[in-house]
């Protein structure tokens, strides 16, 4: 995996001796780790309001973020002005979108409150530039196939693309019980007209126990990354998650850095996570804890909503 360690052999004479492994380098730098503040042009969706953001993009120089309960679609520009725009989303009322994930023009979102998965079709950036400030854009739902999921508060977190095949992996972000074990499953689904259709049985990840689950998926360098938390706000996690075995290898620690977030009034509720082409990781917080929404925008909050940027370890 991205942090396998050689041990090194000492010749002394006929003499060959194993020294410990060298600890692996790490691949971000947290010790430049920042939080990054922002502006929107719609100011209910500032980082001092529930913003409720649990999934993120990464689309060349944008990051993609929607507004889990309130059916906006935040488009940051990473340089520049650190402004966030705001385009309305035409989806079913009361969705939870919790992940995002780009595959050519279009960004596929999923929903948990409906079980469902929803295409923005040519999301390009002249198409995002013309609908800010405008009415919701349409989406499209595509059909499910052999996923026997079901809508609710524990369900789809995540979405992403792979590279290679074009296939969409969707992460349920837990199931189980604590006398069966709990485990999150990672379906890969084909595209076929407006349905994404199951390719075999899930991919399944074991689980320590059931207050750890499964957050956000990106790709980067040929693995798949994906943030593994324990519940509520204990434990965080950057892992690799093998498709084939389920295994997952650790390859940054994030509990000390997020957990020392809440006494500067940032929510280190991070469910979202991103990989741009750089390398950077950007990590997103979701900043509210709330039922169903009714309300068409969302209110201010003691927590502020934390948008993280930690960059490649010099070398990399």
């Amino acid at each position: 995996m991205l942090q396998a360690a050689a041990a090194v052999l000492v010749t002394y004479g006929c003499t060959e001796r194993a020294q410990a492994p060298a600890e692996p380098a790490a691949i971000w730098d947290l010790a430049r780790a920042e939080v990054v503040e922002w502006q929107a042009d719609d100011p209910s969706f500032n980082q001092e309001y529930a913003v409720e953001a649990s999934g993120m993009a990464a689309v060349g120089s944008v990051l993609f973020i929607p507004s889990e309960k309130y059916s906006r679609l935040l488009v940051f520009q990473i340089h520049g002005e650190r402004r966030i725009s705001v385009v309305r989303l035409d989806v079913p009322r009361h969705s939870e979108l919790e992940g995002v994930a780009a595959t050519g023009d279009s960004l596929l979102l999923c929903d948990e409150a409906h079980a469902a998965v929803y295409e923005l079709i040519d999301a390009g950036e002249e198409k995002i530039a013309a609908a800010m400030g405008g009415p919701p854009v349409a989406v499209q739902k595509l059909e499910l196939e052999g996923v026997a999921v079901r809508g609710g508060k524990i369900g789809f977190e995540g979405i992403e693309v792979e590279p290679e095949t074009g296939d969409v992996l969707l992460l349920l972000e837990r199931d189980g019980t604590e006398d069966t074990g709990c485990v999150s499953r990672i379906y890969r689904l084909r595209r076929l007209g407006a349905a994404l259709i199951s390719q075999g049985e899930p991919v399944e990840v074991q689980l320590e126990d059931c207050a750890w689950r499964l957050t956000g998926l990106s790709w980067w360098n040929g693995h798949l990354i994906a943030l593994k938390t324990q519940f509520p706000g204990e434990r965080y996690e950057i892992v690799t998650v093998d498709l084939g075995s389920g295994t997952v290898e650790v390859i940054l620690e994030l509990t000390d850095y997020l957990r020392s977030l809440p006494a500067q009034g940032w929510s280190n509720n991070v469910e979202g996570l991103a990989i741009t082409q750089n390398g950077d990781l950007w990590l997103v917080a979701d900043n509210a804890w709330t039922g169903v929404i009714d309300d068409p925008l969302p209110p201010s909050i003691d927590v502020r909503t934390s948008l993280l940027r930690i960059p490649l370890n010099a070398g990399r």
